[in-house]
């Protein structure tokens, strides 16, 4: 575990250096744009819109700094993950305490965020076995074929590297992964 603890370290390390440093300076230029004297009125206001994103883009990122630091388990970054999205959940069982459950929370995590926002889904059960996870929502159906994005593309990729692999529901309702044999 010190390994793990070691590499989260520097991970951390290396997203503020790099991606959280950047995003700040990009709000900074933003800033500079939108207290120019020549920026019109619409254009100030789009900027200030931007600035809004790049500003919670930065937060979002300073919260998955401290949690790489804080090296708390996988279950506590997946419950507190979990209560930040502000929506109802239950979970039955506990995540592995390792680099196996550390790619089990940021899978659930993407499956939780994207019941949120592509399904509008506010209930979300997940339950935990030694070679089996459940993972339910109350999201809509979607009425098309859905499109595989880069967030689930990135699930799978996870699930691969642990040797794990996805099942999931023709209306999306009930996701399974489930150790590969």
């Amino acid at each position: 575990m010190a390994d793990l603890a070691a590499e989260r370290v520097r991970i951390a390390r290396e997203l503020h250096d790099g991606i959280a440093q950047d995003l700040a300076a990009v709000g900074y230029s933003l800033d500079v744009e939108i207290g120019r004297s020549d920026t019109g009125a619409q254009s100030r206001e789009a900027l200030r819109k931007i600035r809004s994103e790049v500003t919670s883009l930065n937060e979002k990122m300073r919260e998955e700094i401290f949690k790489l630091r804080s090296l708390t388990s996988p279950q506590e970054n997946l419950i507190s993950t979990l209560q930040s999205i502000a929506l109802d959940f239950s979970i039955e069982g506990e995540l592995p305490d390792d680099v196996v459950g550390i790619e089990f929370c940021k899978v659930l995590v993407e499956l939780a965020r994207n019941s949120v926002n592509h399904a509008k889904a506010e209930k979300i059960s997940i339950s935990i076995n030694s070679d089996r996870i459940s993972f339910s929502s109350n999201g809509a159906t979607p009425s098309t074929p859905v499109k595989v994005g880069f967030g689930l593309q990135g699930v799978v990729e996870r699930l691969q590297e642990i040797n794990w692999e996805i099942e999931i529901a023709d209306d999306y309702s009930q996701i399974t992964l489930v150790k590969v044999p």
